[in-house]
């Protein structure tokens, strides 16, 4: 098997996966983050009504314009993981992990406060999949009919809206009005340090990986015929990863001061290497690896923040990773889609 066809196989890979995913993901964002009872079912008799709207119907709805999306777009959406792994994010395997957990941590904590604004265009997407648009000679009816389910379908995801953050009490009375940013600004505030510091370990260890795959690409550039042993490099990245994290999960107090000590070296080695890799020609921008290797080193530096600006830089930081993984993935979709 080629390497663009085993792309193109983890591709679809993904997309299946997408499909499974997103209504796990809402149900499971539902339990979290939205309670409440519906304010005119606040009935004993009806409650079982009010629970199946918030626990079942909710989710759902929030579910469907990524779901009729990706069902839609599926072609594109996994040529674009495949143009994403081939050619974009050129980066040894323990970098893109870096950015892929960033990029997890950002779909928890961000994408809630969007996914139920994108509900209210749920009945565009339904309609869109049952009616489409390119029937030649049905242009015009086609898009009446979308309007009309558009119109029809709204009144139920608006429910939703005013429940996710109102609390399902329009007045906001039981729950208070936006609560769920209050709880999801606790949440991730309160929690801040120990993903920071995950993500962090996780940059240590891929520097490491990246110090080792420098040395195989340096002996390339001496004999062609050298390969870059990619699974070992991201083996030895592994360990270093469940060695620190360790450390840091269950001997935070003893190990503290050292896992300190661990962050300043790979700082000054991430360093070492942008300077070797500039020295050497291996950072280009066609394979975005400037973009990689200078963000890596960057999100280490913010460790060193203190005091106020601790939240707000660790924050930054991995808003950042998950904005460039983002823009690079859109990137990746918009060369995919000119081959539909």
């Amino acid at each position: 098997m080629s390497e663009y066809e085993s792309y193109i196989h983890y591709g679809r890979l993904v997309v299946l996966l997408q499909f499974i995913l997103i209504p796990v993901y809402f149900y499971l964002l539902s339990f979290i983050f939205v309670g409440g009872v519906i304010w005119f079912l606040n009935d004993p008799e009806l409650i079982f009504i009010s629970d199946f709207i918030v626990y079942g119907i909710g989710p759902l709805v929030m579910a469907v314009p990524l779901f009729f999306w990706t069902y839609g777009k599926r072609y594109q959406i996994g040529d674009a993981y495949e143009t994403f792994g081939r050619e974009v994010w050129r980066l040894p395997t323990t970098i893109k992990a870096f950015y892929g957990f960033n990029f997890i941590l950002g779909i928890v904590f961000l994408f809630p406060i969007l996914a139920p604004i994108l509900s209210l265009f749920g009945g565009y997407f339904i309609a869109v999949y049952l009616f489409g648009w390119k029937e030649e000679g049905k242009i015009f009816s086609n898009q009446r009919k979308t309007r009309l389910l558009t119109l029809i379908y709204l009144p139920l995801p608006l429910m939703v809206v005013i429940g996710f953050y109102f609390g399902y009490d329009p007045l906001g009375s039981q729950s208070g009005i936006f609560s769920f940013f209050v709880q999801l600004i606790e949440y991730w505030t309160s929690r801040i340090d120990v993903l920071y510091t995950s993500a962090l370990i996780l940059a240590d260890s891929a520097t490491i990986g990246g110090a080792i795959y420098l040395v195989y690409e340096g002996a390339q550039q001496v004999d062609r015929d050298v390969n870059i042993p990619e699974l070992l490099i991201t083996l030895i990245s592994l360990g270093c990863f469940i060695i620190f994290e360790t450390l840091f999960l269950f001997f935070t107090e003893s190990f503290e001061g050292f896992l300190g000590w661990i962050h300043i070296a790979v700082v000054i080695l991430g360093v070492l290497l942008l300077i070797i890799r500039y020295w050497k020609g291996l950072l280009t921008s066609r394979d975005t690896s400037i973009v990689g290797w200078l963000t890596l080193v960057l999100f280490q530096l913010v460790n060193f923040a203190s005091g106020a600006l601790e939240t707000i830089s660790r924050s930054s930081a991995i808003f950042m990773a998950f904005a460039i993984f983002m823009f690079l993935f859109w990137v990746a979709y918009q060369r995919a889609s000119q081959r539909y």
